[in-house]
């Protein structure tokens, strides 16, 4: 099977290894699983945020709710490709599946061939769009070391990719339990994601609601108000609010800062690029060594994961390639060491691209987003399969 175009699959089985089965099928096709349900209810709650171009269902013993979820996708979504599947493959259930909505039916236990045979057949048919759908990009800005600039960096690049490429770029303060992105851009939260959760899921009316405008065509969102009701904010509502926010906005930047739980290794997971921050200092350094490591046990996706020197300057005991010796890595992009510009952005709550568009580090955040934009249209370009 051809290059799949990194397709976006919502896996629905009461089977964990099931799950884990065709995760482990996905990577070695380009093919990204973007949520995982047990139900069918969470299924369509995953699928409706989401809105991925693929479906895997499993069909319980019980098949009317499925088949029911299966007509449901089909009617609000359909470029979504469906495939469903179950331990008795009769005659009478495949055709129920093709008449309900289903493109394609695979047997369990699933079979990796299997899949490879149904996804190359609804890239096929003519009613089923699949990647060509417009996404946002979702980039995750990450420090191994508190106090290197990862909350300036994000400002100062999603305004950049604001005025470069005239995006909607929104913001997401992750950085728990103290983020300070709202200070960055003089636009203190009254609300936060907390406030848009109804029965457990993100309603997207209260979502947008809760967004924070900036800038022109930049928006942010802070994920709590505090250590406490950041208990609330679970794994499954970072998939939901990737998915929605991608929709919604040509660019999600998300300020990670430095912590690994379980909701911030789902959103390296689902990002499409990674930029780690690490300055000329030989601490820094070291733990982004360690922190590069680490992404690498995880198994996070070794070519999104982008080194980027923050505050470089030539006169320095360390040089770029010491760096990039240590991290065993080139470095994506070094931002220069341009003091009061920073310090006055900081001070004020006007980043230095807006306040200092002519200065060196206002020039470098610029040039940055020429770079991404340009590496995500040609991203964008849609493989067929043959």
């Amino acid at each position: 099977m051809a290059s799949t175009g990194n397709l976006r699959l919502v896996v629905i089985d009461s089977d964990a290894a099931v799950s884990a089965s065709v995760k482990q099928w996905a990577n070695g096709k380009g093919v990204r699983v973007v949520g995982e349900a047990e139900d069918i209810a969470a299924g369509l709650r995953l699928t409706r945020s989401l809105q991925p171009d693929l479906v895997l269902l499993e069909l319980p013993f019980q098949a009317t709710p499925a088949m029911e979820f299966v007509r449901r996708i089909r009617s609000e979504f359909p470029g979504t490709g469906i495939i469903v599947s179950a331990t008795e493959a009769s005659p009478q259930l495949v055709l129920s599946c093709i008449r309900a909505g289903a493109h394609e039916f695979v047997p369990r236990p699933i079979d990796g061939a299997e899949l490879d045979k149904a996804v190359s057949h609804i890239r096929q048919l003519s009613g089923v769009t699949l990647s060509n759908k417009k996404r946002g990009k979702v980039m995750s800005v990450v420090s191994s070391k508190g106090g290197i600039g990862a909350t300036s960096f994000t400002a100062n690049l999603g305004l950049a990719l604001a005025q470069r490429s005239d995006s909607k770029v929104v913001l997401v303060d992750m950085s728990l339990p103290f983020g300070d992105l709202g200070v960055m851009l003089d636009a203190p939260a009254r609300y936060s994601l907390t406030d848009a959760l109804v029965d457990g899921s993100i309603e997207e009316s209260k979502l947008r609601s809760v967004l924070v405008a900036s800038v022109p065509g930049v928006h942010m969102l802070s994920i709590a108000p505090s250590p406490e009701a950041a208990e609330e904010i679970t794994r499954q509502h970072m998939i939901e609010l990737a998915g929605i926010l991608s929709t919604m906005f040509d660019y999600v930047v998300i300020d990670i800062g430095r912590q690994l739980d379980d909701r911030t290794v789902e959103v390296l997971e689902l990002s499409d690029s990674i930029m780690l921050l690490t300055s000329l200092d030989l601490p820094t350094v070291r733990n982004t060594v360690c922190f590069a490591g680490i992404l690498t046990r995880l198994k996070i996706d070794h070519a999104k994961i982008h080194v980027v020197l923050n505050r470089f300057q030539k006169k320095s005991r360390l040089s770029l390639d010491d760096v990039e010796a240590m991290v065993d890595r080139k470095v994506f992009w070094s931002i220069p060491n341009d003091y009061e510009p920073m310090s006055m952005g900081i001070d004020r709550g006007v980043p230095a691209v807006q306040h200092a568009p002519r200065s060196k580090v206002a020039k470098s955040y610029l040039d940055l987003a020429d770079r991404v934009h340009s590496e995500t249209a040609h991203t964008d370009r849609v493989e067929t399969v043959a």
